[in-house]
């Protein structure tokens, strides 16, 4: 019997997330080139380049500090003084002296010693840099108050998340290490502890950045919670930059495929965390960003599943009796972009109904029988207004999916018309009455992994 061939006719959940991380290629491209990201990097360029014993010197001492420099150094650099009663960060600083010193004559010829007539070795005097180190303080920008430091995107994520107190607890399980919500003096959103092996989030913050941050902490606990000592040779010994952009790539990513938006910050973020006009950490860990993705994806989705059984909460395909325009077979509503490819700023995204799929064309063409011409197409959970459609120049696709007749919406989705996670989320009849309990965690003065 001659195999079944896959059905291709939509896109696996794997092509959704290299479709989200495509996005976010081109999203942080375009920061590159603006005149924000410029200026930023002038104010970087003014801090030292710190070494590998120094870095792992402040990780040690202060693990959640971002950027450091000397006391004097902020006040004449960055027009900022060091707060009264901040302790410094310890390091070592280098102090060379010049020193006379007898060292073997060597002939320019042969390069071989020189030998006196009594047969011993010649000697010259010859002044060399002796290395030397002395021990210096230095501060983060966290101790200091002054002058406002250039910036690009935003500083905290706002507004709300669709049934958050369901979402947060599906993370909470799909978490293998505790998580817990604390006071975290040095203003870091959240860190995953590598020697408690726990999680810990900054208190108050609001729906959209506490569940953003939780997954780039569940992220930094999946991708780089073993010892680097301890990793098999084919695996990368990462830098403290392509930690930070993994964790926040995965963020961003699992974010977006439940309809949370986070560009404004996660563009920025892993921007400030890579090299030059180019990305190279995010290009050389695509592949792992997208498989830790797609795995955590599954597990959210199967938690979520049964959090809604043990509420007893019956979902259904949102889907009115007489379907809207642009309906398809998968549930989902599809518009056309007309005028330009669909790319950052060129379609809407109303709040808890960004688009699921995306998809451009190599070329504008015709689509539906030739009745309009397309550069690519949008799909969404729900449909658009009229107005959302036409602000952007979206054209519905033709309805083909059937109107579905009242037993039939009563019934339970069959396993070969599941709803997705996304349509669960946003048409859910009960909310969970469970909220996560904040609890402050003790201070503490090991190693810590931070974020934002």
């Amino acid at each position: 019997m001659a195999e079944k061939k896959p059905d291709k006719t939509y896109p696996s959940q794997f092509d959704k997330v290299k479709e989200i991380t495509d996005k976010l290629e081109a999203g942080i491209q375009a920061l590159f080139e603006s005149e924000a990201f410029k200026n930023y990097l002038k104010t970087l360029s003014k801090f030292h380049d710190y070494s590998l014993n120094n870095t792992i010197l402040i990780a040690m001492q202060k693990p959640d500090a971002t950027l450091v420099a000397g006391y004097t150094a902020w006040q004449k650099n960055f027009g900022r003084q060091v707060q009264k009663g901040e302790t410094g960060i310890r390091i070592l600083a280098p102090t060379p002296y010049k020193k006379q010193m007898e060292v073997d004559r060597v002939d320019p010829v042969t390069q071989q010693p020189v030998l006196n007539p009594d047969g011993s070795t010649a000697k010259d005097l010859k002044e060399i840099m002796v290395p030397a180190f002395k021990v210096v303080n230095v501060f983060d920008v966290s101790q200091t108050d002054g002058k406002p430091l250039p910036t690009i995107g935003v500083d905290e994520l706002s507004g709300n998340v669709t049934n958050y107190e369901m979402f947060f607890e599906a993370l909470k399980r799909a978490c293998p290490v505790p998580v817990g919500f604390e006071d975290i003096p040095s203003g870091a959103k959240g860190y995953f502890h590598t020697v408690d092996q726990r999680i810990a989030l900054q208190e108050g913050m609001s729906q959209v950045q506490t569940v953003k941050t939780m997954i780039h902490e569940m992220a930094h606990q999946k991708l780089h919670a073993i010892d680097p000592k301890e990793l098999p040779p084919e695996e990368p010994r990462l830098t403290r930059n392509a930690k930070e952009v993994e964790a926040e790539a995965v963020a961003y990513t699992v974010a977006q495929h439940y309809g949370i938006e986070t560009s404004d910050y996660s563009f920025a973020y892993i921007a400030g965390w890579s090299h030059g006009k180019e990305t190279p950490e995010l290009k050389a860990s695509l592949d792992r960003i997208r498989k830790a993705a797609d795995e955590m994806i599954t597990a959210i989705d199967d938690h979520i599943m049964y959090l809604q059984q043990e509420k007893g909460i019956e979902v259904t395909p949102e889907i009115p009796a007489e379907p809207a325009p642009g309906l398809q077979e998968n549930g989902m509503y599809r518009y056309y972009s007309t005028q330009r490819p669909v790319d950052i700023g060129t379609f809407p995204k109303p709040a808890g109904n960004a688009p699921v799929e995306i998809h451009n064309y190599d070329k504008r063409q015709p689509v539906e029988g030739g009745s309009m011409q397309a550069w690519g197409w949008l799909e969404y959970a729900k449909p658009l207004t009229e107005k959302e459609a036409s602000d952007y120049e979206l054209r519905p696709a033709p309805s083909v999916a059937k109107a579905i007749t009242a037993p039939e919406q009563s019934a339970p989705p069959s396993p070969e018309k599941k709803a997705s996670v996304l349509q669960e989320l946003h048409t859910q009849t009960g909310k969970a009455k469970e909220k996560p309990t904040h609890k402050a965690a003790q201070k503490t003065h090991k190693k810590k992994e931070e974020t934002r």
